[in-house]
């Protein structure tokens, strides 16, 4: 159902209307315009809302393919390759550092307690 055409079909009807009464139609009529504006402005925050959740919900998508793809162990073997555990002389808590960090003798801050670790 269109609301704008069955609004305009009557406001040509109410032109019919003797002028007592047309007073009273005209006030319903100005409330009905009211109604129809605010439901249209609803119906394309609505549309607005619903692409948004598409967007996030394709988003999302795509991090859970991230975070869940399938690793394989050799995958998992050359991730390891690349690092090494360190503890930290101060807070003694293990961290895994590039070894390339390592061998260039990085001044590596620990993400615990904030000190340099040696």
């Amino acid at each position: 159902m269109n609301f704008r055409d069955e609004l305009e079909n009557l406001e040509l009807l109410l032109k019919a209307i003797p002028e007592t009464d047309k007073k009273i139609l005209d006030s319903f009529s100005n409330i009905l315009k009211g109604f129809n504006n605010r439901l249209e402005e609803i119906e394309v925050n609505i549309e607005t809302l619903q692409e948004n959740v598409e967007f996030l919900n394709s988003d999302l998508s795509e991090i859970q393919d991230d975070l869940f793809e399938e690793v394989s162990l050799e995958d998992l073997e050359d991730f390891d390759e690349g690092f090494e555990e360190v503890t930290c002389s101060n807070c003694n808590k293990p961290i895994f550092i590039e070894k390339s960090a390592l061998v260039n003798n990085e001044i590596i801050p620990c993400p615990f307690c904030g000190e340099s670790i040696e």
